[in-house]
């Protein structure tokens, strides 16, 4: 009988792609054949930083360069990792860490040696650069020039002026390009020979909590040039100072450009739901698949354009950071949406699942983000309704029922206070004192997500959850996928504190109590 030993090694590394980092350690310490198939797995994504606990081997590293396909780079690396070469490298991130800063060799590498470094590796496919220096004409013609499949460019920083053609240059080569916080200096307009043709995916992004006292004009600029490039899928725009250009966008779609787009994301308090209709109603691909709001309206006429051309296509609809939603048109997306993967929306309520005509049709929905919420009069019956409508989606991999899973000081407007009022789900297992309790009962509490095997992130109120040590312990037996638990669990007791902590630890899973 074959054993996992006859496979071929194309196949064992596929299986170690899906194995966790501690399950390849154990694998590599049995044989030598778990050895030569899955070492590759722990070298290939490779992340080095600077770490108090534990130096930094720039020795081992060079030793197996050679297996490193993506590669990130800290800001507080020394010259000496810049010499090293990884020949089959593919994806290049010089990211700066939150602590990088208060480093002693934050940033001690020059920028030519980041030239040189760029040079040696011209396989790299994708880059993605965050690190505070600002980089020299040479880098980016290096990029631009001897970087052979350059296809990805996510860029955070400052472009001085001797090199904004040469950035420009690099910008026209890729297929997704990635621009967030971006300055230019004053009067430095977007090349207008440039033509951007293989571009597919452009996103423009300024950090809501960056301050720019100057006005900038180059994301207008940039969106008018790549009129041009006409397999462009997707378009994000998050400027902040820059509001989204309606009129541009829909100039452009009337004028027979962007055919292919069908996938928009969009964060501007103006956008109104007015605006998105005249997009949405623009495009000319009719294959709407993705949308996302993250600021602005959506309202009845967004979403009766949806309804009419796109129920058939959408598949990942992020409004839950916008107003304007009512709780019918979610569960309308919910039972029509049959291609639905992603949905992140502010709210339904109990009465709306229970009350429908037809059941959830979006049966391979992977994420889902929604307050669900009760109201006064509800019948209790309507509850267990609830738990079993959702235990159905057994696809899903981030359940995230927080009461406002997106609050944050910089929300231009929170969630409406009448949501936040209400009551939502009950999680808790029956009580040994109270077994047959109707409000806890096997289908209307967690026991009945037994089916979710897949899951692994679940957040959840913490406000508005009596949770405790029990409920934590079914989560870890029944969701073996799980990695990230949001929430407190308010019900647990002084002493199982320190449980609940190594109870986590132990699975492997990350908990995130609620911060607000």
């Amino acid at each position: 009988m074959a054993t996992f030993l006859d496979l071929p090694d194309e196949i064992r590394l596929l299986i170690g792609k899906q194995l966790r980092a501690n399950s390849i350690y154990s694998c590599i310490l049995v044989c030598r054949t778990f050895y030569s198939s899955f070492i590759s797995c722990l070298w290939s994504h490779l992340s080095v930083k600077v770490d108090s606990r534990e130096e930094v081997n720039p020795t081992l590293i060079r030793a197996n360069a050679h297996r490193v396909e993506s590669l990130t780079y800290s800001a507080a690396l020394t010259e000496g990792f810049y010499t090293i070469v990884y020949p089959r490298l593919l994806t290049l991130r010089l990211n700066s860490f939150y602590a990088d800063k208060n480093k002693p060799n934050y940033l001690a590498v020059q920028p030519q040696q980041k030239v040189q470094f760029a040079r040696m590796h011209p396989t790299v496919r994708k880059l993605t650069y965050n690190h505070k220096d600002i980089l020299p004409k040479e880098f980016w013609e290096v990029v631009g020039e001897e970087w052979r499949d350059f296809e990805e460019l996510e860029f955070t920083g400052t472009v001085k002026e001797g090199a904004v053609e040469a950035f420009w240059k690099s910008c026209d080569r890729v297929k997704r390009l990635d621009l967030s916080d971006v300055n230019f200096p004053e009067s430095m307009p977007v090349l207008s020979t440039l033509s951007f043709e293989r571009l597919r995916d452009l996103a423009i992004l300024k950090y809501p909590w960056r301050i720019n006292p100057a006005p900038r004009t180059w994301p207008i600029q940039l969106l008018q040039q790549v009129k041009h490039a006409r397999d462009l899928k997707r378009i994000t725009w998050d400027v902040g100072d820059v509001a989204f250009p309606v009129q541009l966008v829909m100039d452009a779609l009337h004028e027979g450009c962007w055919p292919s787009l069908y996938e928009l994301s969009v964060g501007d308090p103006t956008f109104s739901d007015q605006d998105l209709a005249g997009v949405l109603g623009a495009l000319t691909s009719r294959k709407l698949t993705a949308l996302e709001l993250t600021r602005g309206r959506f309202g009845p006429l967004a979403y009766n354009c949806i309804r009419e051309r796109y129920f058939d296509h959408l598949r990942d609809l992020s409004i839950g950071k916008c107003l304007g939603a009512t709780s019918a048109m979610v569960q309308e997306i919910l039972t029509e949406c049959v291609h639905l993967v992603a949905l992140d929306a502010q709210h339904i309520f109990v009465r709306d699942i229970a009350t429908a005509q037809k059941p959830w049709v979006c049966l391979g929905l992977q994420n889902l983000a929604v307050y669900i919420v009760k109201q006064a009069e509800d019948e209790a019956a309507w509850e267990g309704l609830v738990f079993e409508q959702v235990a159905r989606l057994r696809m899903l991999r981030v359940l995230d029922l927080q009461g406002d899973p997106h609050r944050s000081y910089l929300d231009d407007e929170p969630r409406p206070h009448e949501i936040q009022r209400l009551e939502t789900l009950d999680f808790r297992l029956p009580s040994q004192d109270n077994p047959v309790d109707s409000s806890t009962s096997s289908s209307s509490n967690i026991r009945r997500w037994s089916s979710l095997v897949q899951l692994r992130v679940i957040s959840f109120n913490g406000d508005r959850q009596n949770l405790g040590m029990k409920e934590a312990l079914w989560m870890t037996e029944h969701w073996r996928d799980l990695t990230c638990v949001g929430g407190d669990f308010k019900a647990a007791e002084s002493g199982e504190f320190e449980e609940l902590r190594s109870l986590f630890s132990r699975k492997g899973i990350v908990h995130l109590p609620d911060i607000m």
